[in-house]
């Protein structure tokens, strides 16, 4: 062999170890799938944590006026039983405003200080006043022109019953990068909720166009503080996934107006864990004509 034979043969080899990763290291699908598996475990750490959807124990719409809560049936807000004293207070709603007033002798708490009456701050605001009395708790949400009540219950045996929530396999593919398109002007929509007669009108910049299986797509995407949150079905809705869509968040776009679609990520709205809470569905404009096997599944109780 010629010394520049010699040379090629050693350069090859240099390149074939250089392509390889080192002692140690995990190729890249090894490291995507370990986030992906991080993202999942937080995902169902936040829904048993104190602020998931889990421990919810109510939801009550509010009257102008006094409205009365605790266990005992002649209240407007029954809580559920065994949970608290015969009468906890009254919600008096006046002119878009909450206050709480303690009833009497019911130990009722803001952070660690016992309350008798307190403005409440609903959840438009950054951070919703939260009132507890024993492993109840309690706050205010509002919704268009509606106020009412999300109770929670630390205790709550859903919380310890949790299962887990079944997933698509890990599929590097699945995750797309998008071009977003913004309109001239955002656009103010209603979008359906879960409740009756409730919508949601969010802030909508414009749409995300992407590829999948060969089909150029596009979703509109909302904007929910720092990033786009977006509700979509597919042809897997009804199926396998949850039949009012399912939720993925994305990062808003670089300087090159593009951003990634992470569909490993999509996930199952509140209204899957518990009856009390007011899920957007997915409108038909962000119905895909195509079955997007990433993600959380659905599979409905016996």
């Amino acid at each position: 062999m010629t010394g520049t034979e010699h040379r090629i043969r050693a350069l090859l080899v240099a390149a074939v170890i250089l392509a390889q990763p080192a002692t140690g290291e995990e190729s890249e699908p090894a490291v995507y799938e370990r986030a992906l598996a991080e993202w999942r475990a937080k995902r169902v750490g936040d829904l048993k944590g104190p602020d998931g959807w889990l421990n919810l124990a109510g939801l009550y719409w509010l009257k102008e006026g006094a409205n009365g809560f605790g266990a005992a049936a002649g209240n407007d807000l029954v809580a559920p039983e065994g949970s608290a004293p015969p009468k906890l207070g009254d919600f008096v709603v006046e002119n878009g405003t909450v206050n709480f007033r303690a009833a009497v002798g019911a130990e009722v708490f803001h952070g660690e200080t016992p309350v008798t009456e307190i403005l409440l701050v609903d959840d438009r605001e950054k951070e919703a006043t939260l009132l507890t009395s024993g492993s109840l708790a309690w706050s205010v949400i509002r919704r268009m022109d509606r106020l009412g009540v999300r109770l929670r219950d630390y205790d709550h045996p859903a919380v310890t019953a949790f299962a887990g929530i079944d997933s698509y396999t890990a599929d590097p593919s699945w995750r797309l990068e998008a071009r977003f398109q913004p309109y001239p002007e955002p656009r103010t929509i209603r979008v359906p909720t879960v409740v009756e007669g409730l919508g949601w009108e969010p802030t909508v910049p414009g749409t995300l166009e992407f590829e999948v299986q060969g089909q150029s797509l596009s979703l509109e995407a909302y904007r929910s503080d720092d990033e786009f949150m977006i509700v979509f079905a597919d042809d897997t809705t009804g199926d396998t996934t949850y039949p009012a869509g399912r939720y993925l968040a994305a990062a808003l776009p670089g300087p090159d107006g593009n951003t990634t679609l992470d569909f490993n990520k999509a996930y199952n709205p509140p209204c899957v864990f518990t009856e009390f809470a007011t899920c957007p569905l997915a409108t038909p404009r962000n119905r895909l004509p195509v079955a997007i096997e990433a993600g959380e599944k659905f599979t409905p109780k016996p």
